[in-house]
């Protein structure tokens, strides 16, 4: 039997309502998810238990996971996935670490967010095995490491980081044309 979606496809019934049941599961999934998290912040809040607030960074690295699996249930197709789901993982663990320390370090340790975007680009360079990408994680990684050695050392030195940020650029072009031609 053949019935009519939504989205004016033609499919059998049972993939609807394979597909169906599906979104149901995730809506359940997600929403016991919030009940369970909901309650246990609540419990914080009246001081019933303690120690919930701080792990925040859970979801951050739960979300991560979900776009890094949806990237890998799709054949390796959506770059995007897999570069938001290692920027939000690494995120997650970053802020894990700030927790734990003390957020007041974040105002010296912001050269970090630069790392995590190279970082990510590196993880969409070595899956797709697309150039550009890795070109792009090692710009944003020498300007994550020059970031922070010039602001451990003065901070009168940070306009080092223009002149490395152009060298990167123009290495980014000679290769992305040399890769072109």
């Amino acid at each position: 039997m053949i019935s009519r979606t939504p989205t004016s496809v033609w499919v059998t019934t049972k993939q609807y309502n394979y597909q169906t049941m599906q979104k149901k599961r995730t809506i359940i999934f997600l929403a016991t998810i919030f009940i369970i998290v909901g309650s246990l912040i609540m419990l914080e809040n009246f001081h019933v238990i303690r120690g919930i607030s701080i792990h925040w960074p859970v979801f951050l690295l739960i979300t991560g996971c979900g776009f890094l699996l949806l990237f890998f249930q799709r054949d390796h197709i959506d770059q995007v996935l897999l570069w938001l789901g290692s920027f939000i993982f690494i995120l997650g663990i970053f802020f894990y670490y700030l927790n734990y320390t003390a957020w007041d370090k974040l105002a010296s340790l912001w050269p970090f967010f630069l790392g995590i975007i190279g970082f990510s680009f590196l993880s969409v360079g070595i899956f797709t095995r697309k150039k550009i990408y890795a070109y792009f994680a090692i710009s944003f990684i020498a300007l994550f490491i020059i970031f922070t050695l010039v602001f451990s050392v003065s901070k009168k030195l940070w306009p080092i980081s223009f002149v490395v940020f152009g060298i990167c650029l123009i290495i980014l072009d000679y290769f992305y044309k040399k890769n072109k031609i």
